[in-house]
């Protein structure tokens, strides 16, 4: 059987830059970080896992037009833009921001002592972006017959015209498998495990790994251990 075209971005590999207020993994090149085999994935270019001390802040700069997706792993996290007062983001939500470049945001935990974990996604957006939109999207994983939750439908991204990606989390029990769809064997398909492990088309995903595939109309998922988590993104290899 031919083997579908992929990438495994391992873990232990990511880039890692630590303060005393800060701890951040890189799965791709992010400032001081680089290395010739973790370049941007088609418009996928940043996956960060981020651990902020209570009561900090971290302020980003964006040099392209970026879909930023905030995902909270422990405690909740505020966004803050110029526009905006604090718009707080929970377990259980993800926020979008969709900004032109250049543009600047800060991320801040709310808690005077806890420390906050969240996951930071960056898409490349079109350049004829000029508006910043956000738009905060709750979800719940308690499905135990479908353990695969769509976030982002693939159609469109709420208020934000001509741009398609398409966000699916999943908590799975131990041996549960699915068949995930893509709209064609034209997309891109990468997947990150928040928890446990994974095999997706003969691969093995331990926690916090990485995959891309393309070339196939669908991709086999099955999860090792039990309430294992996944994210998976879907977009159009063509968007420009």
């Amino acid at each position: 059987m031919k083997q579908i075209p992929g990438k495994i971005y391992l873990a232990d590999q990511r880039g890692h830059w630590q303060t005393p207020h800060l701890q951040r993994f890189s799965t791709f090149n992010y400032q001081d970080f680089y290395q010739e085999h973790k370049q941007p994935y088609g418009d996928l270019y940043l996956v960060n896992e981020e651990t902020l001390a209570g009561s900090q802040n971290l302020t980003y700069h964006l040099d392209q037009a970026s879909h930023i997706l905030i995902i909270p792993v422990t405690g909740a996290v505020n966004l803050s833009t110029p526009a905006n007062a604090l718009m707080p983001v929970e377990v259980g939500q993800v926020l979008i921001l969709t900004a032109p470049a250049p543009y600047s945001f800060q991320l801040v935990n709310p808690y005077a002592q806890d420390n906050i974990c969240f996951l930071q996604v960056r898409l490349r957006a079109k350049n004829g972006i000029a508006e910043v939109f956000t738009n905060l999207i709750p979800f719940t994983l308690d499905d135990p017959g479908n353990p695969l939750t769509e976030i982002i439908p693939g159609n469109s991204v709420p208020n934000v015209p001509d741009y398609k990606f398409r966000l699916s989390l999943g908590r799975f029990a131990g041996r549960q498998e699915i068949t995930y769809p893509l709209e064609d064997n034209q997309q891109f398909f990468f997947a990150f495990v928040l928890a446990g492990a994974f095999e997706a088309e003969g691969r093995l995903l331990h926690e916090k790994d990485g995959l891309s595939l393309w070339d196939t109309p669908q991709v086999e998922l099955e999860a090792l251990s039990n309430n294992a988590i996944i994210l998976i993104l879907e977009w159009p290899r063509a968007e420009n």
